[in-house]
């Protein structure tokens, strides 16, 4: 489940709801805005916020899966900060050895004599000394 994706649509509420006032007060000619748009105004808002209660609640929406790469020569040319450990694998493969930490940890290709990749507590690219 994505929650980028149910933050978006909150601030995509928001941003309606605050435009769609702004535009009531500056272009309606009136100093307030009449109680019926007003009231339209929090339907509406009503009706989108239950829709994105309904998709967090469904998990309709899948969250997309490991970039493949196309790597031609050297695939540790290929390494960049932030990609996932699904990306590595896809990179160079299976490492040999793995030592983990609290903050992170750090795999080894194919052994700890050979290049290292190091990872984050979120499971991101840190850095990587090619063998």
């Amino acid at each position: 489940m994505n929650i980028f994706l149910y933050r978006h649509a909150a601030r995509l509420v928001r941003q309606f709801f605050l435009m769609s006032t702004i535009s009531l007060f500056c272009y309606s000619g009136h100093a307030q805005a009449q109680p019926t748009e007003v009231q339209e105004l929090k339907l509406e808002i009503e009706a989108l916020t239950k829709r994105v209660q309904e998709l967090q609640s469904t998990n309709c929406v899948k969250a997309p899966g490991p970039k493949k790469r196309k790597v031609t020569g050297n695939p540790w040319r290929a390494l960049e900060v932030n990609l996932s450990k699904a990306e590595v694998i896809s990179l160079l493969g299976k490492p040999g050895k793995i030592d983990k930490w609290k903050t992170g940890e750090a795999w080894y290709f194919p052994n700890s004599k050979g290049g290292e990749v190091d990872f984050d507590a979120n499971d991101k690219v840190t850095g990587w000394l090619a063998p």
